[in-house]
C-alpha cells in the first residue's frame, strides 16, 4: 500500500490594508463629488493619479492595475466590479 504524505501549499500573508484605506477614500470622494465620480468612471487610472481636492490615493501597482481596468457606467457598478476583480486578483497563485 502506497501512502502519499499530506502536503499543503504555503500561504503567504499579503498586507493590503494601505490599498483598502486608499480605496475607501477613493470611493468616498466619488460619492461626494459628481465631477470626480465622472472622472473615475470614464478613466479610473487617471482619476487615481490626479487625486481629489489634494487627497492622493496611493495604491500598489497590482491594485492600481485592477482599478484602472474597470469599465463601469455608475458608482454602484464600479464598486461591484472592484469588489469582484480585487477578490479574484487576491486569489491568484501569485498571492497564495
Amino acid at each position: 500500500m502506497y501512502t502519499k504524505p499530506l502536503t499543503y501549499p504555503s500561504i503567504a500573508a499579503v498586507d493590503i490594508s494601505a490599498d483598502l484605506s486608499a480605496i475607501r477614500r477613493l470611493l468616498v470622494a466619488a460619492a461626494i463629488s459628481p465631477r470626480f465620480r465622472e472622472s473615475l468612471l470614464s478613466n479610473p487610472g487617471h482619476a487615481v493619479h490626479q487625486g481629489f481636492a489634494g487627497e492622493r490615493f496611493p495604491l500598489s501597482e497590482s491594485t492600481f492595475t485592477v482599478v484602472s481596468a474597470i469599465q463601469a457606467s455608475s458608482l454602484p457598478e464600479f464598486t461591484a466590479l472592484l469588489d469582484k476583480n480585487l477578490s479574484n486578483h487576491l486569489l491568484t497563485p501569485a498571492y497564495l
